[in-house]
């Protein structure tokens, strides 16, 4: 199953949707304006509960862009706080802010899945994230050899493992060709895999 995120710069695009999808607020684009993130946080809390949207996000840190850090915080443990009331799981963008990621899901103790979006960072950031029981998706960077995404991929396990095309124009089959390389296994297994761990996550966000 492909799923389409949307974040809060896109109403328009997902009124016009109507397959599988995730909504969030994306960090990038958070306000700094009062009056302008309490419409972004109405819109996330109305389009969340439709039935096309099986996960909130993406959602999260980035201490390279967007608004100051307290700001991203802020909404972040809101989404989180929403994710849990509507038990949908979480799709979280996080870029050199683990720390404080870390932090965040501690205050709010989540029971809804969670899982890192697009990451590309060393193994020794990886075990925290596994540790903690963190799904781990990947993207484009584990096409380029011996990168830290494809080392940090040989040592996810396959259950929690997840492939994405974000917005590169990349067949995904080639990331899935990857991948099976990288952990050693056939096309066909890393698909099965993978729909396990989407159909595992799903059935654990409505308990």
């Amino acid at each position: 199953m492909s799923i389409r995120s949307f974040h809060q710069r896109e109403q328009d695009l997902l009124g016009q949707w109507t397959s599988a999808c995730s909504v969030g607020l994306h960090p990038w684009f958070v306000s700094e304006v009062d009056w302008v993130r309490d419409e972004q946080w109405d819109w996330l809390s109305r389009v969340a509960r439709e039935e096309k949207v099986l996960l909130l996000g993406e959602c999260g840190l980035d201490k390279l862009q967007g608004p100051d850090l307290v700001y991203q915080q802020f909404v972040f443990e809101h989404c989180l706080t929403l994710a849990e009331y509507l038990q949908k799981p979480v799709v979280i963008h996080c870029v050199r802010a683990y720390e404080e990621l870390f932090a965040s899901v501690q205050k709010i103790k989540p029971s809804v899945p969670l899982i890192i979006h697009g990451y590309a960072r060393k193994a020794t950031v990886l075990k925290p994230l596994l540790d903690r029981d963190f799904y781990i998706s990947y993207g484009a960077a584990i096409l380029q050899p011996n990168s830290a995404a494809a080392q940090s991929l040989a040592q996810t396990p396959l259950e929690k493992l997840f492939l994405e095309s974000d917005d590169k124009m990349l067949p995904i089959a080639d990331l899935y060709a990857r991948a099976a390389q990288i952990k050693g296994v056939s096309i066909q297994e890393l698909e099965n895999a993978l729909q396990n761990n989407l159909d595992k996550l799903l059935r654990e966000s409505k308990k």
